[in-house]
């Protein structure tokens, strides 16, 4: 399990299950965690012919913008390990101030870039 502290003593927090060569995440916190968005993504050769590329299926429920950071890992993770990778994703926080999501974006970069560190070892 990954956390990483926002502000207000709220956290985001990141946890990853290998199953295989593929992954099941989820990503949640602030004041509210739920499960706002699901995303799969799936590895495949790169369509210029160079690298890996990736297909991208999410779905969202009413009035969530989780699949944003759902995708963002999802992605991510899926290039780097080359394989299948499904993430959940609920990040909630009351009266969220632009200031405030900024935060919230760059905690879950910082939260992203060290999932890739401990998944490349």
């Amino acid at each position: 399990m990954l956390k990483e502290e926002l502000f207000d003593g709220l956290s985001i927090i990141c946890e990853a299950i290998r199953m295989g060569k593929d992954y099941t995440l989820a990503v949640y916190g602030g004041d509210t965690p739920h499960a706002g968005s699901v995303v799969m993504t799936v590895a495949r050769p790169s369509l210029t012919g160079e690298g890996i590329g990736v297909t991208t299926s999410v779905l969202t429920g009413a009035g969530h913008k989780d699949d944003i950071i759902a995708r963002l890992f999802s992605e991510a993770l899926a290039k780097a390990q080359n394989c299948t990778v499904v993430c959940s994703c609920g990040i909630h926080v009351e009266n969220l101030r632009p200031e405030q999501l900024e935060i919230v974006l760059e905690k879950c970069g910082d939260l992203l870039q060290r999932l890739l560190g401990e998944e490349s070892e």
